[in-house]
């Protein structure tokens, strides 16, 4: 009896995954990672930098393009990737626009910022949910080719007085659903 009742639990069970069962590849994922340098060299008090980039500028989505299903924003993170020993600012601002540089799609504060810190350690940028969902809106359309422009502002730079550098860049991670073949 206990043969027998083992014999219908794994058919049983073997029905059940096969009429439930999953094909792996009904979707596929490619991960977008896409980053804006904002660099450049100063003396002043304030600083401003503007970049813009492309979807079609990335590999991933231009073979991809006909076949993406949609792009869904994942996370954003801002990395200082070199900069004049000691730069600082009283506050730093990192904005994300469509590409008329008009429509926000998010913006950052950073208060009291130290370069040297986001060296180490790349500074996770957390967005409002009405902020996500600018940039879900704003991706509808996959197969369309989307623009981006990040701007960086930065009030009272210290040191001031002699020239200064900052190299950064704005990361803007992506993921692709890819329809299967």
């Amino acid at each position: 009896m206990k043969k027998l009742n083992t014999i219908l639990l794994g058919s049983l069970f073997v029905s059940l995954l096969a009429i439930n069962s999953c094909d792996p590849f009904d979707e596929l994922y490619l991960t977008l990672a896409m980053d804006i340098q904002l660099n450049t060299e100063g003396a002043g008090s304030d600083i401003s930098i503007v970049d813009t980039l492309c979807l079609s500028e990335f590999e991933d989505y231009d073979d991809n393009k006909d076949k993406i299903e949609e792009i869904r924003y994942v996370s954003s993170a801002y990395l200082t990737l070199d900069a004049t020993i000691g730069l600082q600012a009283q506050t730093l601002k990192l904005y994300l626009y469509q590409e008329d540089g008009i429509t926000e799609l998010f913006n950052y504060t950073i208060q009291n910022f130290y370069a040297d810190s986001t060296k180490i350690k790349p500074l996770a940028i957390v967005l409002t949910q009405q902020e996500k969902n600018n940039i879900s809106t704003y991706l509808a359309n996959p197969q369309k080719d989307k623009c981006f422009v990040g701007k960086l502002t930065a009030t009272n730079v210290q040191p001031n007085n002699t020239l200064y550098f900052l190299k950064s860049k704005l990361d803007f991670l992506t993921e692709l659903k890819i329809k299967p073949q």
